[in-house]
């Protein structure tokens, strides 16, 4: 193990060479500067454990020395012994102020200091394996939502029978927001849903569902499809968690929409004959919550051109500076004035409404959104 560095600033070399002497003997690796400039140029080429510095040398004096140590991101993190002549109210609060993380005088046992300097040493140690610790799980969390945009579809797809762009944005590293969709046998099938939480827990439940919805929409009925997945959410998830979510399902050869919905906020559809909105209000239990619940089953007539426009209710739960939430009101008119363009302008005007509309942080959710258009 190499021994720890210890830096000792000041203009009284006598007063130095004490010190110094009394660390080194104690097993330190000690490097001297004669000034405040002299010692921060040398904590930019070599970084130390711990600073002593004298409170009182002409040009920058100790306070000022401890302000530049503190303000610079590469020294910030090593610990300051401010060392004084007087042991005084003053001086103790002038040096603490400045960002000193201890204060001793110079006239004090050697034993003393040296009890200073090894508190001080074992404190940047604990804050050392800390921030580690924590760099090490930012990997990992950087890691899991890598893995989690990867359960996500292609924010692109396209078949004879839909066209679909998507958008997922989190507010923290991971998100409880989910959606996904496929065709199989000629059938089409999205889903969108939302865990409550966020984080890990969050984020596993997240994969249930993507597993669930592959290997059980197929096989249900969307009603029969809530009913199924809210049991096994009953038995998968921790007790604090629900999730609300909606499927929809088209049957090879129909033009009808069948859906189901689980507490999820009303989605849009836009008729390109009609040019009309509708946005049905279907309440639904929420997920997970208690065994048993029963779900209902709806169908919607469709038409080549129709739009179909579902999100969580992160969208709705922004709200800005000036105490505006975010209504879905404004993506109903964008659906009305832009719904005959293509899918790609319609999308470009929705995603652009969306984030230039800035939520402050205590209002800020994870947000995911789809726009499908049915041919």
């Amino acid at each position: 193990m190499k021994p720890e560095r210890i830096v000792i600033i000041d203009d009284n070399a006598s007063d130095a060479a004490i010190v110094r002497r009394m660390l080194e003997r104690s097993g330190y690796l000690v490097h001297y500067a004669t000034s405040g400039l002299q010692g921060l140029e040398h904590l930019e080429k070599e970084s130390a454990d711990c600073v002593l510095v004298d409170y009182r040398m002409p040009g920058m004096n100790g306070y000022e020395v401890a302000r530049a140590i503190k303000s610079n991101p590469v020294t910030q993190n090593i610990p300051v012994l401010m060392l004084t002549g007087a042991d005084s109210t003053k001086n103790l609060v002038e040096g603490l102020e400045a960002g000193a993380d201890d204060y001793v005088t110079k006239a004090a046992d050697f034993e003393i200091i040296l009890a200073r300097v090894s508190a001080l040493l074992r404190v940047k140690t604990y804050q050392d394996e800390l921030r580690q610790h924590n760099q090490r799980l930012e990997n990992d969390l950087q890691f899991a939502r890598r893995v989690q945009e990867s359960l996500l579809p292609a924010r692109e797809f396209r078949s004879d029978r839909a066209e679909i762009r998507s958008a997922y944005i989190p507010s923290e590293t991971l998100s409880g927001d989910f959606y996904d969709f496929f065709e199989e046998d000629g059938e089409f099938f999205q889903l969108i849903a939302d865990v409550s939480g966020h984080g890990l827990p969050a984020a596993i439940l997240v994969s249930l569902l993507k597993s669930f919805f592959h290997s059980e929409a197929v096989e249900l009925s969307p009603a029969d499809f809530m009913e199924h997945l809210n049991d096994f959410l009953s038995t998968a998830s921790l007790p604090s968690q629900f999730a609300t979510a909606q499927l929809f399902r088209i049957g090879n050869g129909a033009s009808r929409l069948t859906f189901a919905t689980a507490a999820h906020p009303p989605f849009l559809l836009w008729r390109r004959d009609e040019s009309g909105i509708v946005s049905p209000e279907i309440p639904g239990h929420l997920l997970g919550i208690s065994r048993g619940a029963k779900f209902e089953q709806h169908e919607l007539d469709l038409a080549a051109g129709d739009l179909l426009f579902t999100y969580t209710d992160g969208l709705t739960d922004r709200r800005n500076a000036e105490g505006e939430f975010y209504s879905i009101e404004r993506i109903a008119s964008i659906l009305e004035r832009n719904g005959a363009e293509s899918s790609e302008k319609v999308y470009a005007a929705i995603l652009e409404d969306v984030t230039a509309f800035s939520p402050v942080a205590d209002f800020r959710d994870d947000v995911a959104f789809t726009l499908t258009r049915f041919f």
